[in-house]
């Protein structure tokens, strides 16, 4: 994976959402399809200007039969530990889409543990499942 937002130092020392967004083929074209935007660039002006927000991109993630996918996790700021990631599907729909902006907006999943605890009714039926912590650094070897 690799950062695609630089950020401050007070930005890295906030807690926020940690958004992981496929960058394979299908996806990339979904999201320049989507309602005459390129919702990957919405989705990276969102995180822009949220506080503590961090944006990373993924090769492909295997699931192009869900439409543009993405995972949403919350991040300690003081440690950049990530809790457990939402999967989400079809964020090249303008209503799913829309709802992820405005969640990631107003600060993202709330409880570490717990990511789809508070996701936006919006979303619900763009949810794939939870998985594992978003890792944003390789294992050290």
């Amino acid at each position: 994976m690799k950062h695609t937002k630089v950020t401050t130092l007070t930005d890295q020392e906030a807690s926020g959402p940690l958004v992981a967004l496929c960058a394979g083929y299908r996806c990339n074209a979904l999201h320049r399809l989507a309602d005459g935007q390129n919702g990957a660039d919405r989705l990276r002006s969102t995180i822009a200007a949220s506080r503590g927000a961090i944006l990373v991109s993924t090769e492909c993630l295997g699931a192009c039969a869900r439409g543009a996918v993405a995972a949403v996790a919350r991040r300690d700021g003081s440690t950049g530990m990530t809790g457990p990631s939402v999967w989400l599907g079809g964020l090249d729909q303008p209503v799913a889409l829309d709802a992820l902006l405005g969640w990631i907006a107003s600060g993202g999943p709330v409880r570490i543990h717990a990511p789809a605890d508070d996701i936006p009714a919006a979303l619900y039926s763009a949810v794939l499942g939870t998985g594992k912590p978003i890792r944003t650094r390789s294992p050290e070897r």
